[in-house]
């Protein structure tokens, strides 16, 4: 059964609930609906049922004094009603009236049962609001015929599944992703008249986005006189004239006259043309760059019969709410297109779910206007818990403040855009609140706002689309660096808004929004503008435009200098207005620049005035920015930046040294600085953003030899090539002449931008030192991105920013999170692991993070969830799944780098605690074992020295396959090195002798190790004559003999049990760097040698199974030992060995069995049997006191 959306709207907005139960969605009547009383603690109510279905019962609650309880009320009242009904749904609605006789809010209330626990799930919908979030959740709720069995009655386990679907829905369309794709290539290849291949790429998207926007109209009968298939009428009529005269001779007259136009100064012959089409403006329909740079564009019929055909075999629905159809594109559906195929991957930006949107849009601006309704002194302040009370206790003063203090002054920022994922988002919770102020006016004794509500709805037809409009005019701004990205950016807000009018009559003039979503890069600019500079530089520039307008004869000529009068050119004129333009002082040209710009926002009606009020402003704006880019070239040129130009080695056919010369202010534009002191002055004058909430890109910033390949060959694979394959094929490609040099000019954007992140000001907070120490660290585009936010912020603003999960674990972020932690409050952090793929193309081992923070006070404790998988958690959090950590607990465990360990609960704190009374395995000693980790071999930089083909003379080089947890022959080598290369690039140890790490056994470990595998820290002895590539971490002993056998199996067995294991499990890193394995707390028993020398043992015979491993063994076992006589290689007693070892090292860290225990059950992937044997060694252990020996 398909819901009536119009019908099911207008059930909703009366509080009809049995009507739209039973009527709309299918259900049947209640066994009894007489209203009966009850008493819950200190409440009292009536309850009535409203319809049910097979069990399920649908019960609305008034209660006797009015307001709807509170959170602990609600969930009181349902513990007792579940008695009675076991699956439930229940409607709280307020007794206050109005003059229709209806209630004015209602909170719906199903508890999920999920881990043996009910989670409450609750929607408020208040009287005003149009009900399209809540119906859309509804609609899975209809049944028919179909869905009944033969007794007549839909199965239970069909209608709570349908329950969980309809109140913790996930829907997401892909299918016309997919063919939309295939259909924008081939629109491509018909364009003709542009001769740049990207111009012409983004020009079909243009084309695509203008008729996607004009398609959402014409299905919703806006366009003359509600034809539904306008465009397809109109191209049948324009081939029945000629051919191919569609895009010149209709198109361009819809976008550029009919809807760029008001009716009124458009010519009969137009108007005959196009039919009654409504103006909309909104710089959508004006022409684009392209069009001007191109003026000779031509497409034919054919590009749009084939787009029509696609588009015509979906149903186009602009109402956010799905109707649950196959087929079905809406806005939302749109904006997973959109991120998908302007290729935002190429920047490290993904389609954000809308789910994780919402919540961080309810984080931050639900936050900002709570905080707006409390500031003030006595009565004028308002404080509530959450936006729910604010909504539930409305009243006149509360309606007033929203109204015209709160809402209309918030400036929310998204500094890496997209397609306006969170724009839209942001849109949509602030038009939740406007709807339920402006719905309880009704029901209030106030004539202000009931005169306010009246001259609003005199003076336009539909108050939601003039609520919407002054939304997208006042709150949201946007910034990408993507010039198409903020074309669609706007598409999708115009969606949005569009959707709000019921009929074609209710559509008023889009806004003007191209100066709050601009192009530009929000990474490179000026955060200030220092006036003085400016106008020192503007003087310069009018003593040099003068210059421009004196003749000067020759000597030869007259023999002396005049200054001539002729009649200016255009030209001259233009560079005459450019002098005067650029002699104005800064605040004259932000003060001009802003007048323009209101202006232009509030314009409706200029048509061609209004193309020309814009470029006015862009002439001005751009004139600005050749001074703002000069001063940004002062403040490289001052941090002694310089731009490195990349070179070719024709003789040896490689990159040669790079030529470092002068930054101009051509690489500077070329790096499209946005100026944030310049074009949002007025925001930042104020201390900055309200709020940003934003996804940037997580990408490192560095030259990406196969990504820059793979657009030349399609042989490039970035993940099933060969380190040595891939070199080949490099060299093969680089033996064009075109290639070189677009290969060079690539090498050439990185360096001096690097640079300049390294040492800007703005960005102090992307170097860290650890113990005095610098850390090198890739500068990742996230960090640059979180520190701009706070730059951005005005005090007491807030952040909701996604990020990966290195945010909170990596060394290199640490003083990233000393900022996080010492200037902002974090207010939440919630990490996902990517399982479910909530962010496609990105490894489902990849872990991101949620968070939430508001600049100005420190931080000292904040709700965190990690390694969580279900975007349906992040909902209920912090109330539910959220472990509170301090400030002083991460000082304590991590006091060098700040990171915040991975903790699911409290006994995860209690059994670190106790870990850390032991000493680091970096920690120096004169008493004991002294380690330096190293790496001998790197994949790409040392890729020279190898080979595949194993000889005589040739070591085999490891990596993290060739072992496992005490097995050093665990996989094949790949690839070779000549001896001779090994020992000219190893180290020596640095005691006066000639050994090297190949000459003896050596302790190594996994450099890759993701917490989600079944095993994260795994070590082992790797034998003698083997040398390692940089993803596996060697051990080097120093200060003891020259082969501490017994220190590097005793650390093996402490390193590979279950216990340390866990340690770095909740560190939540995917990459074993050094810092993590020093931080590792090992017991150095000084005391207890038996025990060490139990442990000792038994590793020696786990490890010892092959020849190679002999020497290892007369070293523990005696002269007579060998592989062969000790080792175990039966997997029953190898099990039982490991158990043992994890046993005796469980117990040296003094752990409980309930502790012991938990740690076990943090490894799902281990065999259960490998588990249990373990937990009963080790209970044995605590009962008898000791282990059988195992010596031989």
């Amino acid at each position: 059964m398909t819901m009536n959306l119009q019908n099911a709207r207008d059930c909703l907005k009366t509080f009809d609930f049995t009507r739209l139960f039973i009527e709309e969605l299918g259900w049947s009547k209640p066994s009894s609906s007489k209203p009966v009383p009850m008493a819950v603690k200190d409440l009292t109510c009536t309850r009535r049922e409203v319809a049910q279905l097979s069990g399920v019962v649908v019960i609305e609650i008034l209660t006797d004094d009015g307001p709807i309880p509170d959170a602990a009320g609600r969930a009181a009242i349902h513990k007792e009603i579940a008695k009675l009904h076991h699956e439930n749904v229940l409607i709280f609605v307020d007794a206050i009236k109005s003059y229709s006789n209806r209630p004015s809010q209602s909170v719906w209330y199903w508890a999920k049962r999920q881990d043996k626990k009910l989670v409450p799930r609750s929607h408020i919908f208040v009287h005003g609001q149009s009900g399209d979030l809540l119906l859309s959740k509804l609609s899975a709720l209809a049944v028919d015929f179909a869905d009944f069995d033969d007794s007549g009655h839909v199965p239970l386990l069909e209608v709570t599944a349908r329950l969980k679907q309809a109140l913790d829905i996930e829907r997401v369309t892909k299918k016309f992703y997919g063919e939309f794709q295939s259909q924008h290539l081939a629109f491509l290849n018909l364009i003709t008249g542009i001769d740049d291949e990207r111009d012409k790429r983004w020009y079909a998207s243009v084309l695509m986005n203008r008729l996607m926007f004009i398609y959402f109209l014409q299905r919703k009968f806006f366009l003359d006189n509600g034809d539904e298939f306008y465009l397809q009428t109109k191209l049948d009529q324009s081939k029945k004239k000629g051919a191919d005269r569609y895009y010149s001779r209709f198109l361009k007259v819809l976008f550029f006259e009919g809807f760029a136009k008001p009716e009124v100064k458009r010519t009969d012959e137009v108007n005959a043309l196009l039919g009654k089409i409504k103006y909309l403006n909104g710089g959508l329909f004006l022409p684009h760059p392209i069009e001007i740079r191109w003026p000779k564009i031509a497409v034919p019929d054919q590009a749009f019969e084939n787009l029509f055909a696609l588009f015509q075999s979906y149903s186009w629905n602009l109402n956010d709410t799905p109707r649950g159809d196959d087929n079905e594109i809406n806005p939302d559906v749109l904006g997973y297109i959109f991120e998908k195929y302007i290729n935002q991957k190429a920047f490290g930006a993904y389609y954000t779910r809308p789910e994780i949107t919402e919540y961080l849009c309810e984080r931050t601006i639900h936050r900002l206007i709570l905080d707006g309704v409390a500031a003030g002194d006595g009565k004028a302040s308002r404080p509530f818990e959450s936006m729910g009370d604010l909504l539930l206790n409305l009243d006149a003063p509360l309606c007033k403040k929203l109204l015209h203090d709160v809402l209309p002054n918030l400036r929310l920022l998204d500094p890496a855009c997209g397609s306006a994922a969170f724009l839209v988002s942001a849109m949509k919770t602030l038009i939740n609140v406007y709807a339920a102020v402006i719905g309880k006016i009704e029901f209030l004794n106030s004539r202000e706002l009931q005169e306010w509500l009246k001259k609003t709805q005199k003076e336009h037809k539909s108050v939601a689309y003039f609520i919407k409009r002054s939304i997208i005019t006042n709150n949201l701004f946007g910034v990408d660096i993507m010039e198409e990205a903020v074309e669609i950016a706007k598409l999708r807000l115009f969606l949005a808004l569009v959707a709000s009018a019921q009929t074609a009559d209710e559509l008023e003039p889009l806004p003007n929004i191209e100066f709050n979503i601009m192009p530009g890069n929000s990474l490179i600019g000026l955060l200030h503008v220092d006036p003085a500079k400016f106008d020192a530089l503007t003087d310069t520039a009018v003593e040099q435009k003068r210059m421009i307008f004196v003749h000067e004869p020759s000597a030869d000529e007259l023999g002396f200098v005049v200054e001539s009068a002729p009649g200016k050119t255009r030209k001259e004129k233009e560079r005459e207005y450019l002098a005067r333009l650029h002699g104005q002082r800064f605040a004259e040209l932000l003060e001009e620049k802003n007048h323009l710009i209101d202006l232009y926002r509030r314009a409706t009606g200029f048509g061609h005035d209004l193309q020309e009020l814009r470029d006015g402003i862009e002439q001005k704006k751009n004139a600005a920015k050749t001074m703002l880019n000069r001063l940004l070239l002062e403040q490289f040129q001052s941090l002694d930046i310089r731009y490195e130009q990349a070179t070719w080695d024709a003789k040896k056919n490689k990159e040669g040294k790079p030529e470092r010369r002068a930054l101009t202010v051509l690489d500077i534009e070329a790096l499209k600085p946005f100026h944030w002191g310049y074009e949002f002055d007025q925001i930042l004058a104020k201390g900055g953003f309200d709020a940003i909430i934003t996804n940037p890109p997580w990408e490192i910033l560095t030259p990406e030899a196969k990504e820059f390949f793979n657009e030349y060959s399609d042989l490039v694979s970035k993940k099933k090539m060969t380190i040595r394959e891939f070199e080949q094929k490099k060299t093969e490609i680089l033996k064009d002449p075109e290639i070189v040099e677009a290969w060079l000019t690539y090498l050439s954007e990185y360096p001096h931008v690097a640079a300049f992140f390294r040492s800007a000001p703005q960005y102090q907070n992307q170097i860290s030192v650890v113990q005095g120490k610098r850390v090198s660290s890739d500068i990742n585009l996230y960090k640059l991105f979180t520190e701009q936010c706070v730059n951005l912020l005005r005090n007491h603003g807030y952040c909701g920013i996604v990020v990966p999960s290195s945010v909170y674990t990596d060394i290199g972020a640490k003083q990233l999170r000393k900022m996080l932690f010492l200037q902002t409050t974090v207010t939440g952090l919630f990490s996902f692991e990517n399982r479910k793929v909530i962010f496609e193309n990105v490894d489902s081992r990849f872990k991101f993070a949620i968070l939430t923070l508001q600049k100005g006070q420190p931080t000292n404790d904040f709700p965190a969830a990690f390694v969580r998988h279900d975007l349906e958690e992040l909902g209920s959090f912090p109330k539910e799944n959220a472990i509170w950590l301090s400030k002083d607990m991460i000082d304590s465990f991590s006091p060098d780098t700040f990171a915040i360990l991975e903790f699911q609960c409290a006994t995860d704190v209690a059994i670190l605690r106790k870990l850390l009374k032991h000493p680091a395995l970096g920690e120096s000693s004169t008493e004991s074992w002294n380690v330096k980790l190293i790496v001998e071999f790197h994949m790409t930089n040392d890729s020279h020295l190898f080979t595949t083909q194993p000889a005589q003379n040739r070591l085999p080089l490891y990596e993290g396959s060739s072992f496992w947890q005490f097995n050093g022959k665990y996989g094949e080598p790949r690839y070779f090195l000549a001896i001779e290369d090994v020992r000219h690039n190893l180290p020596q140890r640095g005691d006066n002798t000639d050994w090297q790490t190949c000459d003896d056994y050596k302790l190594v470990f996994r450099a890759i190790a993701s917490p989600t595998n079944e095993r994260t820290l795994i070590s082992a002895i790797i034998p003698k004559r083997v040398t390692c590539n940089h993803n596996v971490t060697v051990v080097v002993t120093k200060g003891l003999s020259p082969s501490p056998y017994r220190d590097m199996l005793y650390l093996m067995s402490f390193t590979n049990s279950f216990v340390l294991d866990w340690t770095i499990r909740i560190e939540g890193a995917t990459y074993l760097k050094f810092g993590s394995i020093y931080r590792l707390p090992v017991p150095r028993m000084k005391g207890e040698k038996n025990v060490r020398e139990r442990i000792i043992e038994r590793a020696a015979r786990l490890i010892c199974t092959t020849q190679e491993y002999d020497e290892l063994a007369k070293a523990i076992f005696g002269k007579q030992a060998t592989s062969r006589t000790i080792g175990a290689t039966d997997p029953a007693e190898r099990m039982q060995l490991r158990a043992e070892i994890d046993a005796l090292v469980a117990n040296q860290y003094g752990l409980t069995e309930e502790e012991f225990a938990y740690i076990l059950t943090t490894f799902p992937l281990v065999d259960e049997s490998v588990k249990q044997l373990t937990l009963n060694t080790y209970r044995d252990l605590q009962r008898l006191g000791k282990l059988p020996d195992t010596r031989l």
